[in-house]
């Protein structure tokens, strides 16, 4: 029972005071802190990195990051920069699993997938983030959509494409093209090795849309992320938002892409065979492509529908963006280049803020387009534009041709770059006029920064020419105007070196002579005379450091459960629960953070509950400031929760010294183990303060990982049984585990059987079965109750899972004391008084007896009645049993149930019969808390209706069906936590309806 000792011991120390200060035992498995950012390396220092990046929030991200450029075009450099802020915006750290995933949206829409990804624009994001530093966010990012939730299941319905039943086929892409594009970068071949057997499972699960007969795929244009296109209005004009299918240049050239990938990374790894399988399949779409989707007449690739749609299967009468395609990933015969005349010509897809996804020529060109969102039948849509710059480089780099030049390359890129623009600003959004200087499509709190694109990558690879290779050398072919005296793009992570490639026409601009040169490592490795293609070489690639990859304990993407912030105060336009939603920006809007603006205290505090004993030795938080009203705080203190008081981190090492705002603020301290922590802050003079992201990080190991699986219920002296299972995925040398189980206070965990610490292989696995129990003696909470497993090993390596939640079922008879019990046998109704909520309708005639408490009115009503008991715990339940409702149909028919204060002061749950649905209100002064999200739920007569407090948090419960089931959570923070708090509040119900009469058949009120 060794490893339930350890878990216990830990436990009951959180009872004393002293037992969390840092110890030897905490020392002994001591870890310097994670780096914050990455280390750049040896490089060049010829241009000036802090004035470049300067009036950009956390300017330390980009130093470490990115590559810096300086071209003499403003308006190129300056939306440079602008998009790589637009891509920081956009990297959202998720949980110990996952890791980090790229959105397009700040707020994911409904139809993301798991963690707010959206497949549609993945390729994009990793070309534009291979060109970071740091390689975790891609490669989190892949193997979330290969591996991970990303590739999980779903419904197969129109709003989400009724064609696939997985997220990473929600929309078309081109996958394998893109991981191998990304090594080419990296030079990290083991990591695009190791998602090999996931990009051939990805590749062949496309075949349910694969024509035999014509060797083609066929897909949706909604489902290339493109709706309301020419072709599907021209082929299904019913139905030209979901309509449209047919055998389009898009998904079969993706498709073309990747099994050429797939080929070469086999290759690399030796396997012959299915490398000789993705070239066939290569070669046997490439002539299918030009076969039947290639018009020698009109001299260009287009659209053919499917013949359901079309039963003759004809070429569409419109050019599209989408027939340049093919040139993206090389699958265009020679002979075809003639189709690239079509994007200089203003009949064709030429504008100044261009090009336009559909020819000018069509009767279809901006059909409806500026009526309502999202058609891509003529507007400039930056997906498209990037696809066909990057067509178009390959097309001056690889073809041999004479239909378009580097000047031309030049002049569609810049104007890409004046598109993106608002207000004399760079900005981007989701479609612009072709022909005006404005966005068409940019919703507020939606389309801001809106990343469904690349931009730094068309410059690196297209206009500075950086062309990745797999071996060791790097080549620059420049696509720069011939006018140029000058450019620059320093250190470059190329293979885990840095490359620097400028050119200075006569010397003065760099002081290293004139020419144009390439740097590794910070020494000249190579110059020519005059711009062109020039290739030098570069040490083999680095391994990557993989074994030591930290996680945020503190993150929750999913705004519920565990880990929890809390807060003394927050604005009312602010939510505790973006301070550790994964999403670090610093805007205003799209909003993200937490404020205590015109809060009344002294100081406010900002923490998170962890749940269980957590290890914290690095918490850091990004500090908001407008310049106005929220600025950096005048001083702040770390505390930890030490089981009965709160105390300040020991030993703390503050980077800067001093709080910044719009910046990261981090402090390390000796590892000490408790399960919450709170930052204290001092406000500013005459502001308040605010924080975009508080996290808590600690070392974690990226090729092991550690996950908790719960099954059944737990209930009051049964406990529920957890499995732990740690794997080892192959980097890590065979090692010694010693797993853990960490569980609320009070909880225990102890292993089935007898606990071993085995040595798990590379492959190897190791799996523990664990007893969780609730505390005895006391009325367990019901809901979700946090887990979390731990593996060391390696002598200080720790794997540590997503948290899990054991389930507590609702058991009213679990508390003891009864408050108030009251079946209407009689005329109880003077112990009852009636509220007519602030801004409500009027109140409604009551009656009581006869096995019935009533609510009527001819016109609408409203009416909260508090009942003559008081709340005298924070752990308190308040039932009601259903009676009959107005059954009316109209708006509200309506319960409530939990505790009324006054007009404006009350926490209730609430259970519409008309909608069928149930949700949480909570309004303290008169203004209503943040508690969204509804639940379906049907009651009948003598069916039972429930809120329960917890604390902090209160949970909506139903029993029907002979069963007691939740509903809802919210978090009220102190609204009933303290005695104080709680006074006035009582015992109470609600009876809403539009008209007739709504009754309740008793009421029970129960402490713990």
């Amino acid at each position: 029972m060794r490893h339930a000792v350890a878990v216990l011991a830990t436990l009951a120390a959180l009872a004393a005071p002293t037992a969390l200060i840092p110890a030897q035992v905490e020392a002994a498995h001591a870890q310097a802190p994670p780096a914050a950012y990455p280390e750049v390396g040896r490089g060049t220092a010829f241009l000036d990195h802090d004035a470049l990046v300067s009036g950009y929030a956390e300017p330390e991200w980009y130093k470490a990051n990115i590559p810096f450029l300086e071209v003499p075009d403003r308006e190129i450099q300056d939306v440079y920069y602008y998009r790589w802020s637009t891509y920081k915006r956009h990297i959202r750290y998720t949980d110990s699993a996952t890791g980090d995933v790229i959105t397009e949206f700040h707020n994911p829409p409904g139809y993301s997938a798991p963690l707010g990804g959206i497949v549609a624009a993945a390729g994009h994001h990793v070309y534009e983030g291979r060109w970071l530093r740091d390689t975790r966010p891609i490669d989190d990012y892949l193997t979330y959509w290969l591996q991970g939730p990303g590739a999980g299941p779903k419904p197969k319905e129109d709003y989400v494409n009724k064609d696939t039943d997985d997220w990473a086929h929600q929309y078309s892409w081109w996958a394998a093209d893109a991981a191998y594009q990304r090594y080419l970068v990296t030079g990290d071949a083991s990591f695009v090795e190791g998602l090999l057997p996931d990009l051939v499972r990805q590749y062949d699960k496309w075949g349910g849309q694969y024509d035999k007969t014509l060797g083609l795929y066929w897909s949706v244009p909604v489902w290339d992320a493109m709706e309301y296109t020419a072709s599907s209005y021209e082929t299904d004009p019913a139905d030209p938002y979901h309509g449209g299918a047919g055998y389009r240049p898009t998904l079969n050239a993706y498709q073309y892409g990747d099994a050429k990938a797939i080929a070469a990374i086999a290759d690399m790894g030796g396997d012959k065979t299915l490398a000789r399988k993705f070239d066939k399949r290569a070669a046997s779409l490439r002539d299918a492509l030009h076969r039947y989707l290639w018009d020698p007449e009109r001299s260009f690739f287009y659209h053919k529908a499917r013949a359901d749609l079309d039963p003759r299967q004809r070429l569409v009468s419109t050019r599209e963006q989408i027939g340049f395609v093919p040139w993206a990933f090389d699958m265009a015969e020679p002979g075809t280049e003639k189709a690239w005349a079509q994007l200089l010509d203003p009949q064709g897809f030429a504008a100044p803020y261009g090009p336009t996804t559909a020819e000018r020529r069509s009767p279809l060109f901006m059909r409806d387009a500026l009526s309502g969102c999202c058609r891509w039948d003529g507007p400039s849509w930056p997906y498209s534009t990037s696809t066909t710059l990057t067509a178009m480089a390959n097309l001056l780099d690889d073809y041999d041709q004479d239909v378009v030049t580097a000047a031309d390359y030049y002049r569609v890129l810049r104007g890409y770059a004046l598109t993106q623009y608002k207000d004399g600003h760079p900005y981007v959004a989701e479609a612009h006029h072709p022909d005006e200087p404005r966005w068409i499509y940019d919703s507020r709190g939606h389309s801001e920064h809106y990343n469904h694109s690349t931009f730094n990558d068309l410059v690196i690879s297209g206009l500075i020419g950086l062309r990745p290779q797999p071996d060791g050398e790097v080549v620059l072919n420049p696509l720069v105007p011939a006018g140029w005296d000058y450019f620059a793009l320093e250190n470059v992570p190329y293979h885990g070196h840095n490359v620097t490639v400028l050119w200075d026409r006569d010397g003065s601009r760099y002081g290293q002579g004139a020419g144009m040169r390439v740097y590794v490592d910070g020494r000249q490795a190579a110059r020519r005379a005059t711009v062109g293609e020039l290739t030098a070489r570069v040490p083999a690639a680095a391994a990557p450091g993989r074994s030591s990859r930290p996680s945020d304990d503190a993150a929750n993407p999913y705004g519920t459960g565990y880990p929890k912030p809390f807060a003394s105060y927050t604005n009312g336009i602010d939510n505790v629960w973006d301070a550790v939603d994964g999403r670090i920006f610093y805007d205003d809007i799209p909003h993200n953070r937490w404020t205590n603006y015109r809060s009344p205290n002294a100081e406010d505090h900002l923490g998170v509950d962890f749940g269980v004993p957590t290890r914290v030795s690095d918490v850091r938080f990004y500090a908001y400031d407008d310049g106005g009203g929220v600025k950096a705080p005048a001083s702040y203190r770390l505390e930890f929760w030490d089981g009965a008081a709160w105390r300040e981190v020991p030993d703390q090492t503050r980077t800067p010294e001093r709080p910044v705002g719009a910046a990261l603020n981090r402090v390390t301290f000796p590892a000490l183990t408790t399960t919450r922590i709170r930052l204290v802050f001092g406000n500013p003079p005459g502001a308040y303060v605010g924080v975009t992201e508080l996290q808590a990080w600690s070392p974690a190991a990226g090729d092991t990982t550690m996950d908790a699986a719960v099954a059944g219920q737990a209930r009051a002296g049964v406990p529920a049984e957890v499995t732990t299972t740690f794997a080892n995925r192959g980097r890590t040398p065979a090692t010694r585990v010693t797993a853990s189980l960490t569980v609320p206070p009070g909880w225990s965990a102890e292993p089935v059987g007898s606990p071993r610490t085995p040595v798990v292989r590379p492959g190897g696995e190791f799996t523990v079965r664990w007893r969780v129990a609730p505390p005895a003696g006391t009325a367990p909470r019901p809901g979700a109750h946090p887990v979390r497993a731990i593996a060391e090993y390696d002598g200080s390596a720790r794997a540590v899972s997503p948290y899990a939640q054991v389930t507590m079922g609702f058991d009213p008879d679990a508390y003891g004391t009864t408050e108030v019990e009251d079946d209407f046998g009689a005329d109880t109704s003077a112990g009852y008084t009636l509220y007519r909520p602030e801004g409500g309708e009027a109140l409604p005639a009551v009656t009581a007896g006869g096995g019935r408490f009533a609510g009527s009115g001819a016109q609408p009503f409203f009416g909260l009645a508090a009942g003559p008991a008081g709340l005298s715990s924070a752990d308190a339940i308040s039932v009601v049993t259903a009676g009959e409702f107005a059954g009316t149909g109209s708006p509200e028919d309506s319960v409530f149930v939990g505790w009324v204060k006054d007009a404006g002061t009350y926490v209730t749950a609430w259970y519409n019969n008309t909608r069928k649905q149930s949700g949480i209100n909570v309004r303290v002064g008169g203004r209503f808390l943040d508690t969204p999200g509804d639940a379906p739920l049907t009651l009948k007569p003598g069916d039972r209706f429930a809120l329960v407090l917890s604390g902090d948090t209160v949970t909506s419960f139903a029993y029907t069906g002979g069963q007691w089931r939740p509903l809802r959570t919210a978090d009220i923070g102190g609204t009933l936590a303290t005695p104080q708090a709680r006074e006035g509040f009582r015992y109470g119900f609600g009876l809403r309806g539009t008209s007739g009469t709504i009754t309740i058949a008793g009421l029970e009120g129960r402490a713990a």
